[in-house]
């Protein structure tokens, strides 16, 4: 999986970049969080293409799993994902959720604000 890091004075974000891999399992999920250890941050930007199918489907238990990860190492995770994939099915309520109560994960539908969203926390 591939990613950059983007510094910005003393803070900064890694992003996942859509290409050679996605997330679709836990393991993918540690790898980008070694990927933010290696850059001394907990800030990690996640387009939707760099996610596997499964993880938008609730019940495969996908979207868990890598969350449970981010959390249990204390990464902040922005997700950006069009309209039509942050309104499908249950998966709308876990976006909602978020957006509403988690200080930790939020989705966004442009890279700019999920961008300064990693920044300003």
């Amino acid at each position: 999986m591939d990613y950059i890091f983007h510094e910005h004075g003393e803070s900064g974000y890694v992003e996942c970049l859509p290409g050679d891999g996605r997330v679709e399992s836990e393991r993918d999920a540690l790898d980008l969080v070694a990927a933010c250890g290696e850059h001394g941050t907990a800030n990690l930007l996640l387009p939707a293409d760099c996610l596997s199918d499964e993880f938008f489907r609730l019940g495969s238990g996908l979207a868990g799993a890598v969350l449970l990860k981010f959390g249990l190492y204390r990464i902040r995770c922005a997700v950006v994902l069009p309209l039509e994939l942050a309104n499908r099915g249950r998966f709308a309520d876990l976006v909602l959720e978020a957006n509403r109560r988690d200080p930790a994960l939020h989705f966004f539908q442009e890279k700019e604000p999920a961008a300064a969203w990693l920044l300003e926390g």
